[in-house]
């Protein structure tokens, strides 16, 4: 990811040229853009595990990861138009129409989170319902067990992909949720109208990263928020570039800058940045290690080594710094850029997410924006440093050998 994204125009445009950057699409798509795959099946899987250890849990993340796929949208029209593929214009002439049948990673990535976990959570749920139920073929005795056991659920299989049908169905005919076309675009409709409500501020937005940072912290990725509120966002941002670009005032100025001072780019989710400096003042030698291991990636936003290693997802130690980060540091950004005016801001100057947040706000903003994201990294280093505290103590005194 720090290869293929790194934050330098050239860099990313030689990829381009040569044909490489679409390989490290391909190695971010069969990962974090197939989230959802990975989940369906090992929710299921994990749930019956750990709830059920008499039934096989295989095939309940199997039967899981089926019906996942079962209610995702399979077909896409391509329009051929003046010998190329594109999107169909209204007045043009269609003179070839080809069916692509595919599973798109708008579906099986992050925004597929949500469906995965509910339908992991109803499959093993009836898995383990029916086999108490002896819902079962049950064969004779001289039967090779292998074979008893590969045939043993087939009813079961059969029930639960006839739920998973009959799921998408009831999406595509009956009238109040055919609106929404599919499972995922309900989901994304029923969590999306009430964020459009209160999205436009940067109140709203440090209110939606705060939800994203609980998210993270129970260990579901903040694209299950961020790709509900990526359309309005992106509308801002449209309306910020036409703005600037037609010399009018940025109507949006304030909810960019606060996004900037509380957003990803000081580390990833939760702006780590700020555990990894004061990770540099460990005593204990597992947090010796694991500063080597994540102040690199942490520089370029990729802060996973930290979620799952240190850890932070479900540790009670860091509940706080992850909860009130956004707050704390979108509160400092505001009250900065309320009394510091920061001229010239160029919204059209974009970057990679990977781009440290320091380096877009002196492309943006220059010096005097600079100067206010200062503010923020010191800020995230306050949040962080007390917590990181206790922590390293408490790895300390387990290093220490017993007496």
């Amino acid at each position: 990811m720090i290869v293929g994204f790194f934050p330098v125009p050239s860099w990313q445009t030689w990829l381009t040229e040569v044909g490489l950057y679409e390989d490290f699409i391909a190695a971010q798509n069969a990962t974090i853009n197939a989230l959802g795959l990975f989940l369906a099946f090992s929710f299921a899987y994990s749930f019956v595990k750990i709830n059920a250890k008499e039934y096989n849990p295989f095939i309940a993340g199997l039967l899981s990861l089926a019906s996942f796929l079962i209610l995702i949208p399979q077909k896409y029209v391509l329009h051929t138009v003046d010998g190329g593929v594109a999107e169909l214009p209204a007045d043009v002439t269609v003179s070839a129409v080809k069916e692509l049948h595919a599973f798109s990673t708008d579906y099986i990535g992050a925004s597929g989170i949500l469906v995965a976990i509910l339908m992991g959570y109803l499959v093993s749920q009836l898995y383990i319902y029916l086999n108490k139920k002896h819902f079962v073929i049950k064969l004779p005795e001289s039967v090779p067990t292998n074979v008893s056991e590969s045939l043993s659920p087939s009813f079961i299989a059969g029930t639960v992909m006839i739920l998973a049908f009959a799921i998408r169905l009831f999406f595509k005919y009956v009238p109040f949720a055919s609106t929404y076309g599919n499972i995922f675009s309900f989901i994304t409709g029923v969590i999306q109208i009430p964020l459009q409500d209160i999205v436009g501020s940067p109140l709203s937005l440090i209110l939606i990263l705060t939800l994203a940072n609980f998210f993270w912290y129970f260990g579901i990725h903040p694209q299950v928020v961020y790709s509900v509120i990526t359309p309005i966002l992106m509308a801002n941002a449209i309306a910020n570039i036409t703005a600037y670009t037609a010399g009018e005032k940025i109507p949006y100025l304030m909810f960019s800058l606060v996004g900037l001072a509380c957003g990803t780019g000081f580390g990833g989710q939760g702006s780590s940045i700020g555990l990894v400096i004061a990770m540099a003042t460990a005593k204990s030698q597992r947090y010796k290690e694991m500063f080597k291991l994540t102040v690199v990636p942490s520089i370029f936003n990729i802060n996973e080594p930290l979620i799952f290693g240190m850890p932070i997802i479900m540790n009670p130690i860091f509940f706080v710094p992850m909860a009130v980060g956004p707050l704390v540091m979108g509160a400092t950004g505001w009250l900065f850029a309320t009394f510091i005016k920061v001229a010239n801001y160029n919204p059209t100057v974009s970057f990679p997410w990977t781009t440290p947040a320091l380096v877009i706000m002196l492309f943006r903003g220059g010096i005097t924006l600079l100067l206010i994201g200062l503010a923020c990294l010191a800020m995230t280093v306050v949040i962080w440093y007390p917590f990181f505290k206790i922590a390293d103590k408490k790895a300390l005194e387990e290093e220490l050998p017993v007496e």
